[in-house]
């Protein structure tokens, strides 16, 4: 079984994980969606990987939240609602997050959003990237 096949979707052959979305000085304070710029020309995608990058505050505190395909909260999860950004609280710092398992199987064509359920007591910014596959 090839590696496309394996996730159920079909990636097209030779294609690499690739910068599919931006979000550039997101409010670590803020519950409200703030949404992810489209890094390039595609429709279908299936993510693959999530970094986030500390740019501005420090001592983030209780900062935790998702990544959805829909805006509210609503659609699939790309990174879990408990996931904490605490440890991105010093410039430069950065968390690895872990990409829920279902959308890792299953293609997407939605602008994700971020929607933190806690916000940092302390102000802080920072850049968030998602990563994976191009299939259309």
């Amino acid at each position: 079984m090839s590696a496309s096949q394996s996730v159920g979707v079909a990636v097209k052959p030779g294609n690499i994980q690739q910068l599919l979305f931006v979000l550039r000085g997101a409010d670590l304070q803020s519950t409200a969606d703030q949404a992810f710029t489209k890094s390039g020309s595609f429709t279908n995608y299936v993510p693959a990987r999530l970094l986030c990058v500390c740019k501005t505050g420090g001592a983030i505190i209780a900062c935790a939240g998702g990544i959805y395909t829909g805006a509210a909260k609503a659609g699939d999860q790309i990174v879990a609602v408990a996931q904490s950004w605490v440890t991105a609280s010093a410039v430069g710092a950065a968390v690895d997050a872990a990409i829920a398992n279902l959308l890792t199987t299953k293609q997407s064509s939605a602008t994700p959003n971020l929607s933190l359920t806690t916000g940092s007591t302390a102000a802080a910014t920072a850049d968030f990237f998602i990563f994976g596959n191009i299939v259309d």
